[in-house]
């Protein structure tokens, strides 16, 4: 799936407004897409607008903190160490640390894979559209071994 989220940042990402999701669906299988990698990004795209921003505004600058236990358990070893990164190198602001998190608290029972986390940070930084967000979409999205530009 970041294979498609990588064409949709490379098509759409410095557009005004969204594309239309059928639309979007269609460029998407015309590009050779899967029909279960766009699905999934529609998933995806639907959950991006589902999440209500404004309850986080009110963080502002709150420095770092320690994560409950239970929030520890929910990551597997890969995505603990990209979660430490992410933090030691400051990358989310207090507002989208505190969305990326509840949103690994929402998400299916288990362990969130590197993966899982890297696409709940998109979803988080995705309508940001500042420097830093667009690098660290960049690198999620292209710094990845055989993962290739559109």
């Amino acid at each position: 799936m970041l294979e498609v989220l990588a064409y949709l940042f490379e098509q759409f990402y410095h557009t005004e407004g969204e594309p239309d999701v059928s639309l979007l669906a269609s460029r998407l299988a015309s590009a050779g897409f899967e029909q279960d990698d766009i699905a999934q990004a529609m998933g995806w795209l639907a959950e991006l607008n589902r999440i209500d921003t404004s309850r986080y505004a009110a963080l502002g600058s709150m420095v770092g903190r320690h994560l409950h236990p239970d929030e520890l358990a929910r990551f597997d070893e890969e995505a603990l160490e990209y979660w430490m990164y992410l933090t030691s190198a400051r990358v989310l602001g207090p507002a989208e640390r505190e969305m990326a998190l509840d949103l690994v608290m929402h998400a299916a029972p288990g362990e969130i894979s590197q993966e899982r986390l890297q696409l709940i940070v998109l979803m988080v930084v995705w309508r940001k559209r500042d420097e830093l967000s667009n690098l660290l979409i960049e690198e999620i999205l292209f710094g990845r071994e055989g993962l290739t530009q559109h």
